[in-house]
């Protein structure tokens, strides 16, 4: 017999089936497409496979989350090794990291959160000789105030550490930080709520710590579609989808179900 309460809150593994234009379905774990189908049963079978896969090699039951894009109610589980699936009502929350920064409660209304990237243990790659100077460079244009180089510049630098190194903790958090500045610069909402949406499910996917950074980026999207949607609901209502996705994977249910009402009531009229 299984016990729910002696599995681990961390990891949380992140499965997903969303409409895919070219094969109807898309089966995805923590962000990455794993199979392909219109049979939307056998994708399920796959998905659970999969986790009992993660269980096997972690010799334990593991922790899931479910989210299928047609239904507003993501599905929260424990997979055993042995196939086993308990159905759980929620699972705990993540321990606060070792620094004692958790994340913040929830604001009763969409707020920006301003707060820069936390930066206080760089990756090695940041400090190395060949992309200290690049890394400098995105701070200083930040510095004078020019954020549309720093942002370019933090592109460039994301850029050539994904081509080397694929999603390496330094491409995740010049990508972090690359997101932080487009937010600061309060333009393109439509831009700033889609990159934001991205980020978090790339961060979410590298398992980027701290978690708290993570949570930020999920909730700063919500609070910006918010104001996209204040200037054009219609350009709200084609993100709306992408972004309530990525708030059933990151477990920001009551900002999913806040997504998801609106959606219904646009539709609606």
């Amino acid at each position: 017999m299984h016990n729910p309460g002696n599995v681990p809150a961390t990891p949380v593994y992140a499965l997903m089936i969303r409409s895919d234009e070219e094969h109807g379905l898309a089966l995805t774990l923590d962000g990455e497409q794993i199979a392909t189908g219109s049979d939307i049963t056998a994708l399920r079978a796959g998905g659970l496979s999969e986790l009992r896969v993660r269980a096997a090699l972690a010799g334990r039951p593991v922790r899931a989350r479910a989210v299928e894009s047609a239904s507003p109610i993501p599905w929260n589980m424990i997979v055993c090794p042995d196939g086993t699936v308990l159905d759980v009502a929620e699972h705990p929350a993540a321990p606060a990291p070792v620094e004692g920064r958790p994340a913040p409660p929830a604001p009763p209304t969409p707020a920006i959160a301003t707060a820069p990237p936390a930066l206080a243990v760089l990756p090695a790659l940041l400090e190395s000789d060949a992309y200290r100077e690049m890394w400098a460079a995105v701070w200083a244009a930040h510095a004078e105030g020019d954020l549309p180089t720093a942002v370019a510049l933090a592109y460039k630098l994301e850029t050539a550490l994904a081509g080397w190194f694929g999603e390496d903790a330094a491409t995740v958090t010049v990508l972090t930080a690359r997101a932080w500045l487009t937010l600061c610069q309060r333009t393109d909402w439509y831009g700033t709520t889609e990159l934001l949406i991205t980020t978090a499910l790339r961060c979410q996917a590298a398992r980027y710590r701290p978690e708290a950074d993570t949570i930020r980026t999920a909730r700063n999207a919500h609070a910006c579609w918010h104001r996209l949607r204040s200037e054009d609901r219609e350009a709200a209502a084609d993100l709306a989808g992408p972004l309530a996705d990525m708030l059933a994977i990151l477990g920001e249910d009551d900002r999913r179900r806040d997504v998801l009402q609106d959606a219904s009531a646009v539709s609606s009229t």
